[in-house]
């Protein structure tokens, strides 16, 4: 009985750990958090260009902080972070965003961790001038 006990809470602490997140960019979020304007390439001008990364999960976050970071990718793949943008949420919310205003064209990596650290997940994003 013990033997099936324990792998239960295996069973149950694996579920735990296998959440999925994942991570949009857009142009505004409504209410529900449904993106608008959903991409992976935006176009900005000298005064810069907003947008919004959404990041979603199918059950809650379980944390009272995200750590948004994002990297500039160089040409020959490697990341330099040039930015931190935290966002405090409820544990029982479902999704998050966070808005920055972009200036320089480039390739980013937008990676999503909660506030002790632990990965949940990125996406790649093209910016281009006008």
């Amino acid at each position: 009985m013990k033997k099936y006990f324990f792998l239960f809470v295996f069973f149950c602490i694996a579920q735990l750990g296998s959440a999925q997140y994942s991570l949009v960019f857009c142009e505004d979020v409504n209410s529900e958090g449904k993106p608008e304007m959903v991409s992976n390439s935006f176009m900005v001008d000298g005064d810069g260009g907003v947008l919004k990364f959404l990041l979603k999960t199918e059950d809650y976050f379980n944390t009272d902080k995200l750590d948004f970071r994002v990297f500039y990718l160089s040409e020959e793949g490697t990341e330099e972070e040039i930015s931190r943008l935290p966002q405090r949420v409820l544990p029982t919310w479902n999704f998050a965003w966070k808005e920055m205003v972009m200036f320089d064209p480039g390739n980013y990596r937008v990676k999503v961790f909660t506030g002790s650290g632990t990965y949940l997940t990125s996406a790649n994003l093209n910016v281009r001038s006008r």
